[in-house]
């Protein structure tokens, strides 16, 4: 997220479900998204604290303010989960997965899922994820021989309506 606004993709997006778990939010930073983005628009779906415990998705959800999606199945396979969550939630606007952006650290789960429902991918390339682990380390390294490739992601053919 920009450090002066949320983020709106070029006026389109109106629901920007978070995709990981922070555990040392920045307050004013989910102060801002839950205004912008009120109700059921604003998500988080973490494999640490969806699937963990229900404790963990409380404590998260205490911590920003926003709800955490449990979830049995972990990314890139919960997508079902994400949108029964929306069409259960009507105030969330949200009627296809087209009108969602998946925010995330991690290329093998969260932009895999974006690209598995059909929704949008927000890749914050220095995120949560320390480059200790090996998958995270060849996930950048990955990014980087596409990019001097070349390799540019698709766009969605349609335009979502506002």
């Amino acid at each position: 997220m920009p450090n002066s606004t949320s983020y709106h993709l070029s006026g389109y997006v109106r629901q920007i479900p978070l995709s990981e778990c922070y555990s040392c939010p920045q307050q004013e930073r989910f102060d801002e998204l839950r205004r912008d983005y009120p109700g059921s628009k604003l998500l988080i779906v973490s494999n640490t604290a969806g699937t963990a415990s229900v404790a963990e998705a409380e404590d998260l959800e205490r911590k920003t303010g926003v709800k955490v999606l449990p979830h049995s199945t972990k990314k890139p396979g919960c997508h079902p989960d994400i949108m029964a969550y929306f069409r259960n939630n009507k105030d969330s606007g949200v009627s296809s997965p087209q009108h969602v952006a998946i925010v995330g650290d991690r290329l093998f789960t969260d932009v895999m899922m974006a690209n598995m429902m059909g929704s949008y991918a927000i890749w914050v390339r220095d995120g949560v994820v320390k480059d200790e682990g090996m998958f995270a380390r060849f996930e950048k390294h990955l990014a980087t021989f596409l990019w001097k490739r070349g390799y540019h992601p698709p766009m969605h053919r349609e335009r979502f309506s506002g």
